[in-house]
C-alpha cells in the first residue's frame, strides 16, 4: 500500500501514531492494514491495528483491533472508532502496555533484572534525549557483528540441558538484529542487555565465554564513539 492510495485525511489522523518515537512499541508496515503497532517486548503478542477507514453520509470512522482488550481481558477487541476518538483509544491501549511493563508480579525475575541493569550500565546512556537518537552506522555494524558472534557461540555451547533456553535467546537476538537500524540507542541497549542477562543466568561458563567479551566490545568499540556522535547529533 502506497500513501497516495490512502485519503489525505486518513494520513493526517494516523500521523501522530505513525511518527511516534516510543521504546514501548514498534511501528510496522503491513500492505493490507493501514497501521500496525506492536508491543516492543519480543515475548508479547499485544498489538494495536488500524484496519480500515470508511467515509459515508459525511462521517468518518476507523475500524481498529487491539489486544489486550482491557485490564480484565487479554483477548483481542475489534471496534468502530468515530472521527476524533482514534487517539483516545490508542492512548488507552498504550497506557495498558505501560502498566504491564511496570507492574510487579511473581513472573518477574529479580536476578535477571539485576543482570540486565548491570549490562545496561555499560552503555552509559545518561542523556534522556538519546531516546530518539539511533546508533551511527558503524556502531550498528559492530553491534550486529557482536550479536552474530554471540549467536554462533550459543549454538556451539548448546546441549540437551540448555537447548530450549538457548533457542529462545537466539530468537531474541535475531529480533534485535532485525531492528538495529530502525530503533533508538535506548531501545537497543535495553534489548541487548536483556539478552546478556539471560545468558548470564545460564551460568559462570557462559559469563566467562560471552558476557565478558560483550562488556568489552560495548564499552570500547561501541559506546565511546556513539556518545561522541550523539553529542554531534544533538548540536545540529
Amino acid at each position: 500500500m502506497n500513501k497516495k492510495d490512502v485519503p489525505l485525511y486518513v494520513l493526517h489522523c494516523l500521523e501522530p501514531i505513525a511518527t511516534l518515537k516510543d521504546n514501548r512499541v514498534l511501528i510496522e508496515k503491513n500492505d493490507n492494514i493501514l497501521l500496525t503497532v506492536k508491543d516492543a517486548d519480543p515475548k508479547s503478542n499485544f498489538m494495536f491495528q488500524v484496519v480500515s477507514y470508511d467515509y459515508s453520509n459525511g462521517e468518518s470512522a476507523f475500524r481498529v483491533q487491539y489486544s489486550p482488550k482491557s485490564d480484565r481481558e487479554i483477548s483481542a477487541n475489534s471496534q468502530i472508532v468515530r472521527e476524533g476518538y482514534l487517539m483516545e483509544v490508542f492512548n488507552n491501549w498504550i497506557s495498558r502496555i505501560e502498566e504491564y511493563n511496570n507492574v510487579k508480579s511473581i513472573f518477574d525475575d529479580p536476578i535477571l533484572n539485576a543482570f540486565q541493569a548491570e549490562f545496561y550500565s555499560y552503555f552509559n546512556l545518561k542523556d534522556e534525549s538519546l531516546d530518539d537518537i539511533p546508533f551511527e552506522v558503524e556502531q550498528i555494524i559492530k553491534l550486529d557483528y557482536l550479536l552474530n558472534r554471540v549467536e554462533t557461540r550459543l549454538i556451539e555451547m548448546s546441549d540437551d540441558s540448555n537447548r530450549v533456553v538457548i533457542d529462545s535467546i537466539i530468537l531474541e537476538i535475531e529480533y534485535v538484529r532485525e531492528n538495529l537500524a530502525t530503533r533508538s540507542q535506548k531501545w537497543i541497549a535495553e534489548n541487548v542487555s536483556k539478552i546478556y542477562a539471560q545468558i548470564a543466568k545460564l551460568g559462570s561458563k557462559f559469563m566467562k565465554e560471552i558476557w565478558v567479551e560483550g562488556k568489552k566490545e560495548v564499552i570500547i568499540e561501541i559506546v565511546k564513539t556513539a556518545i561522541v556522535e550523539g553529542i554531534k547529533y544533538l548540536s545540529q
